[in-house]
């Protein structure tokens, strides 16, 4: 169970997951991804039907928002087989595009702290008693591997004690989450998978 507060951007999803070994079983698509498939997903294009990012379209008509698309990197510009990107539209229109912290161990809960905001930003524990994830520039990503654990989270600029966001979260294995800051808020995306791109 994941709540968040008043303050918070919501995007629920299902959960997966979150290596591409994972992400290529069977068992999670319609169909495998591609042997050298990357994984792009879109944030604040609720209502869009398509996008363009490294010279490839995409249609989102049938995509949860926040999913991960599976995609050949071949067909894509700059971006390697195995690299997971989000694609950030914020509410002026302007597009930021990340590329994410590589993630590896199966056995932990995975804690993203994607940042598409000016200042450099922290992950802390709610009460700011310690530092999970520190100092994460504008266009930067940077992922933490926790046990599961039931904990309160919040998304500080670095040398501030004003969360941007808080958030109670029942950490679970397998499960990775990530943090996305804008200037309009953070949401809480808990990482799932859509249909292989057409």
């Amino acid at each position: 169970m994941i709540t968040f507060n008043a303050k918070a951007l919501t995007i629920a999803a299902a959960l997966v997951a979150g290596t591409p070994a994972m992400a290529q079983d069977n068992s999670l698509y319609a169909e495998a991804a591609p042997d050298d498939a990357a994984f792009v997903r879109f944030v604040g294009f609720q209502d869009a039907d398509s996008a363009v990012f490294a010279g490839r379209s995409f249609d989102l008509s049938d995509t949860a928002s926040g999913a991960y698309i599976p995609v050949s990197s071949a067909e894509m510009t700059n971006v390697a087989a195995g690299e997971f990107q989000t694609v950030l539209r914020k509410a002026d229109g302007t597009i930021v595009s990340i590329a994410e912290a590589a993630r590896d161990r199966q056995t932990k809960v995975f804690l993203f702290l994607i940042n598409a905001t000016e200042q450099p930003l922290d992950l802390r524990l709610a009460d700011n008693s310690a530092t999970v994830i520190k100092s994460v520039g504008f266009g930067a990503s940077n992922q933490r591997s926790v046990n599961p654990v039931s904990v309160s989270l919040g998304v500080f600029p670095e040398g501030s004690d004003a969360a941007l966001g808080t958030f109670d979260v029942e950490l679970r294995r397998g499960q990775n989450l990530s943090f996305v800051a804008t200037d309009q808020g953070v949401a809480l995306i808990e990482h799932s998978f859509g249909s292989v791109a057409k």
